[in-house]
C-alpha cells in the first residue's frame, strides 16, 4: 500500500513539475490542479481568456520577447 501512495504521489509530483515548467497556457483543470497542489504558482498565473483549452498564462515559460519574434 505505502507504494502505491509513494507511485501517485510522484506521478502527482512530475505532473505538476511537467505542467510548471513547460507548459505556455494551462486549461482551467491543470491550472486547479497546479493551484490545488502549490497555492504559491497562483502568482506565476494569469486568466488569459482566450479559449477552453488555453485560459490560463503561465509565466514560468511564457515569454513575451519569444511570441515578438514570430
Amino acid at each position: 500500500m505505502i507504494e502505491s501512495e509513494h507511485y501517485e504521489a510522484l506521478q502527482e509530483y512530475n505532473d505538476f513539475q511537467r505542467l510548471i515548467y513547460t507548459k505556455e497556457y494551462l486549461t482551467k483543470e491543470q491550472y486547479d490542479f497546479c493551484v490545488g497542489y502549490d497555492k504559491d504558482v497562483k502568482n506565476h498565473l494569469s486568466y488569459g481568456g482566450y479559449s477552453e483549452e488555453m485560459s490560463y498564462i503561465n509565466f514560468n515559460v511564457y515569454s513575451e520577447h519569444d511570441h515578438e519574434k514570430s
